[in-house]
């Protein structure tokens, strides 16, 4: 990837891990379009980028509309001509935890239409055109290292990020498959110290109306010393999403993977075949 010549397209750019990439593309030379639900973010964050010399525009985008998705692939294509680096970084989570059984089904569906289906509608308007130009093209799926471990409390959030998983693993293989230059890359998050809590309490109470005045914070039992559950910034996630980007690697971490958790799991599912 030549990022000087590149162009990039970060959704939940206004803040975070995705102001972070964003300001580490453009400090290498690659054109940015900063995309997130907050106008207002976004064009702070262009403005940042700009004035520390980079080349950024910005735009707000609902990534659980197809056609504002869409509309962002427009823009991104007419103002650069080519995309070669797309980030499906926008995301929500809950504030407080809950347990299964005192979540509601619009939990699960308000969490999976953002986290999930956000990323399948990025795939859908970016993926086609990115596939008929030449040269080196790379999507980053922002997944979270909760898919790797134990999170009680999270269960709507961690389902949607193994969806995104799953999608980005095939999809890797596809491409392989057919022999396009076009890498897959998860980015697995673990606590980066971020304002997504209360940014998706107020979005969540913006589209429904739910200020989850009434909600049941789930009761932790068990602690769960992982070392991606210890905070960092978000001032390095760029620095690694480049890196991972770079080297075409399949997933890109923030904190050390729960070694001993992945371990067990990977034993549990070998001894559960039983030859019968």
């Amino acid at each position: 990837m030549d990022f000087s010549a590149a162009a990039a397209v970060v959704t939940g750019a206004g803040s975070g891990i995705g102001r972070s990439i964003a300001h580490e593309f453009a400090s290498l030379g690659t054109r940015v379009l900063v995309a997130d639900i907050d106008d207002d973010s976004a064009q702070s964050v262009a403005e940042e980028i700009r004035a520390a010399g980079g080349d950024a525009r910005a735009r707000a985008v609902d990534v659980t509309d197809a056609d504002s998705v869409e509309a962002l692939a427009d823009e991104a294509f007419e103002a650069f001509g080519r995309v070669d680096i797309l980030c499906n970084n926008a995301g929500v989570t809950w504030r407080p935890f809950r347990s299964v059984w005192d979540a509601s089904l619009a939990d699960f569906r308000w969490m999976t239409e953002v986290n999930y289906f956000g990323v399948v509608h990025g795939v859908f308007a970016f993926l086609p055109r990115m596939r008929a130009q030449a040269g080196r093209k790379q999507i980053v799926n922002t997944s979270s290292l909760a898919t790797l471990s134990t999170s009680p409390g999270h269960a709507p959030y961690t389902a949607s990020k193994h969806a995104v998983d799953g999608l980005s693993d095939v999809l890797r293989e596809e491409l392989v498959d057919h022999g396009d230059d076009f890498g897959v890359t998860v980015l697995y998050p673990g606590l980066i110290t971020t304002n997504i809590g209360e940014t998706s309490k107020s979005v969540r109470a913006q589209e429904t109306g739910d200020d989850l005045s009434d909600a049941i914070a789930y009761t932790q039992v068990r602690t769960f010393d992982f070392p991606h559950n210890r905070p960092k910034g978000p001032e390095n996630v760029g620095k690694q999403v480049v890196e991972a980007i770079r080297r075409n690697d399949p997933y890109c971490l923030t904190h050390p993977a729960p070694e001993s958790e992945i371990a067990q799991r990977a034993k549990l599912w070998t001894r559960a075949y039983r030859g019968y």
